[in-house]
């Protein structure tokens, strides 16, 4: 596999891995049982689109500019994100789809966001270490800054939610 198709396969799987996380964060909100709850991970899947947006762009700024990445001859990097993508980050193997068949609670929905979130910035900081490009790379970094603010809301939220948790089980 050429090095440009592999950064193209990378990339594919970047709008993917938003792609999921819109999905999932869209079912989070639906499950819902808090308004505000539901509002913040509403505004986390469109953030998430946004995401998947610079993505594709990237992707088919790719196919006309060859300069995007350094070379990967041996495909060793490609094989890391591929791994990355289809296991860990918001798992494209199924795993966030799948995720509300079981009837989960918020709760439970903003955990497995937390953890699927560190994977993403881990995800991206490969990505943005291969690329040549400095402006494409401060772009992927700014994308990191983002999934970093994603952890924080998801944070509060889930303090919140632990809080309100505890309030219910005194009273």
């Amino acid at each position: 596999m050429s090095a440009s198709l592999a950064y193209a396969e990378a990339l594919r799987a970047a709008v993917r891995v938003e792609e999921n996380g819109a999905l999932f964060y869209r079912k989070a909100a639906a499950a819902a049982s808090d308004p505000a709850a539901a509002g913040v991970l509403a505004k986390l899947a469109e953030m998430e689109e946004e995401h998947r947006g610079y993505f594709s762009a990237l992707s088919l700024e790719l196919e006309q500019r060859e300069s995007l990445f350094i070379n990967d001859p041996k495909g060793e990097f490609a094989a890391a994100v591929r791994e990355l993508a289809d296991t860990g980050v918001f798992g494209l193997a199924g795993g966030a789809a799948a995720f509300f068949e079981t009837g989960r609670s918020t709760r439970e929905a903003v955990q497995f966001a937390i953890t699927v979130e560190k994977d993403s910035v881990i995800f991206y900081l490969g990505l943005q270490e291969a690329m040549v490009d400095r402006e494409e790379s401060d772009k992927v970094g700014g994308i990191i800054k983002e999934e970093l603010r994603h952890l924080a809301i998801l944070s509060g939220l889930l303090k919140k939610l632990k809080d309100q948790d505890n309030s219910r089980r005194q009273t």
